[in-house]
């Protein structure tokens, strides 16, 4: 299998059971700890969740032993009916902060956006979970369903390591 398509492999569950040709293509090489997850897959290392009204999330284990449980960092992503959301990233983004706000103060800054995403980042304190949290989020509204792809840290993300996944996000693209 060539390397460009193995996410699209391990992440086909994302578009199971919709009838739509619309699909996001990201290029996991561009994240050499993801690509290296990717290749060497073990039980454990997708976490898949799908709801009655179409919402349907997975985490990837980048570092740690289980992406359900036991994660230091890893790559979710998240597929909702665009008719069940917001009408724009910008109002998508504005609904995040304050539930952000009001579970957890964060710092949330804007990265990024355009008329069809938003790029953010948040640093949220130990709070509940006693750990920090660290990332990045890119919200893409494609025609029928809104693509949510978040690299998460537990703990600070140092500055190459933020850059090299500023750029995996920005290669997510919608396709189809």
């Amino acid at each position: 299998m060539k390397h460009g398509h193995l996410l699209l492999a391990a992440l086909g569950l994302l578009a199971a059971g919709t009838a739509r040709a619309e699909r996001l293509d990201i290029d996991h090489r561009l994240y050499q700890p993801l690509n290296s997850a990717l290749q060497q897959p073990h039980d454990g290392s997708v976490f898949y969740q799908a709801s009655p009204s179409g919402r349907i999330f997975d985490r990837i284990l980048v570092r740690g032993t289980s992406a359900e449980h036991d994660w230091t960092e890893a790559l979710e992503l998240t597929t909702v009916p665009r008719k069940a959301e917001r009408k724009t990233p910008q109002e998508w983004f504005a609904a995040f902060q304050a539930a952000s706000e009001s579970t957890c103060p964060a710092k949330v800054s804007v990265l990024g956006e355009d008329e069809r995403s938003i790029t953010f980042a948040l640093e949220a304190p130990p709070c509940s979970t006693g750990t920090p949290l660290s990332g990045l989020y890119r919200v893409i509204y494609g025609r029928k369903t809104v693509y949510v792809v978040s690299a998460k840290l537990k703990g600070t993300m140092a500055a190459d390591q933020r850059q090299q996944l500023l750029t995996l996000l920005s290669s997510a693209r919608l396709a189809g």
